[in-house]
């Protein structure tokens, strides 16, 4: 039938299928957030359960980059459509895209697979917590493949969406969530929000995106960001701004597996390391509680990783082959001390670039 406009730039048309009437949804001009991984701009809603309204109309003028964001993937039980069909409408308005089984699950296909598939692309995981979703086997799958992602510091963001009352999963429960049960509008504000200060934080540190923070039993109300010359990731770090600079260290070396020395044998170098915490270019002192040193929850900080380094070679060369030990030389022994020489004449030709290249080598496993 002929399209009909209804709310922001939808049109709504009437089909019917099998004698059941399905409503169609698509947006104009086309919207990118809408096409998933498919390319689709068509939402198909049952009549059943209609969007009423679509979308609440919610846009936020919040100069989200999505790019840096990335997307999001919505868990639900089925009874929760008519919820979720609203908030995908209105993350749609605001260019935030999502995987959504019904825009992106094609017919016939495998759906554990696409779930797979739709997890591993996504950054965030929103989950919407109801009765009837913490009791889904198919949410609960989702919810330990989300938090093990996490845990791989490839990340995933845990999003809990709070629809009604209901008894929250112990592994959510320590976890800060957007409250739908009394204001959709507010809930809704407070996750544009939140992306909002992500992306302005990217721009700032000029990081491409943000990293969740793989401890999954630390509490995330209070959080910074963190960046280090060190390594590429920008984490979104859950802490304590009661902590100080030395715990907030102590803690962040322990989580991200941080090393303070290490032997690299094959080179024949030992480098140590110290950490420090900036503020705006400024240290922070090691017994100076963060909020004290001006941090704020969503400041962007810098640890700062300095590196000195042992000649493992030339050590070799001191204590073996000193002039008090040539009665010990052997051909073997000559030989040693010869190779050992022709590296560290070697290492004598490293610059400050390569130097610098081997430490920050120490730290890709982050």
């Amino acid at each position: 039938s002929a399209l009909q406009l209804v709310t922001c730039g939808w049109f709504k048309a009437e089909r019917s299928k099998s004698q059941e009437q399905e409503t169609l949804f698509s947006s104009s001009p086309p919207n990118p957030a809408l096409k998933g991984t498919r390319g689709y701009t068509l939402a198909c809603f049952p009549s059943c359960c209609p969007p009423a309204p679509l979308s609440s109309g919610v846009r936020l003028n919040l100069g989200l980059n999505m790019a840096q964001i990335g997307k999001v993937f919505i868990s639900h039980a089925s009874t929760d459509k008519p919820f979720v069909d609203k908030l995908v409408a209105d993350l749609a308005i605001n260019e935030v895209p999502v995987w959504y089984d019904k825009l992106d699950l094609r017919l016939g296909e495998s759906i554990p697979g696409a779930i797979n598939d739709g997890l591993a692309e996504s950054k965030y995981f929103a989950i919407v917590l109801s009765k009837a979703s913490i009791s889904s086997v198919w949410v609960r799958e989702e919810l330990n493949a989300a938090l093990m992602k996490q845990v791989a510091k490839g990340g995933t963001f845990i999003l809990p969406l709070l629809l009604e009352d209901c008894e929250v999963p112990p592994l959510l429960a320590h976890r800060r969530f957007a409250d739908f049960r009394s204001s959709y509008q507010a809930a809704l504000a407070e996750l544009l929000s939140m992306w909002g200060k992500d992306t302005e934080a990217c721009t700032n540190a000029n990081k491409s995106t943000v990293f969740p923070w793989p401890d999954v039993d630390m509490p995330d109300n209070e959080f910074i960001y963190l960046h280090s010359t060190r390594f590429d990731k920008f984490f979104k770090m859950s802490c304590s701004l009661d902590w100080t600079a030395n715990k907030t260290i102590n803690y962040l070396t322990d989580t991200l597996d941080l090393p303070w020395n290490i032997e690299l044998s094959s080179i024949g170098m030992k480098w140590s390391f110290s950490y420090g915490l900036k503020l705006e270019g400024q240290g922070i002192s090691l017994n100076t509680q963060l909020h004290d040193a001006g941090v704020q929850i969503g400041s962007v900080l810098q640890i700062g990783i300095s590196g000195v380094y042992e000649d493992l070679y030339e050590k070799e060369l001191k204590e073996a082959f000193g002039t008090e030990k040539i009665y010990l030389m052997t051909s073997e022994r000559i030989q040693r001390e010869q190779w050992l020489r022709e590296q560290v004449a070697a290492r004598n030709l490293l610059t400050q670039a390569k130097l610098k290249e081997i430490a920050d080598s120490c730290f890709l496993h982050v």
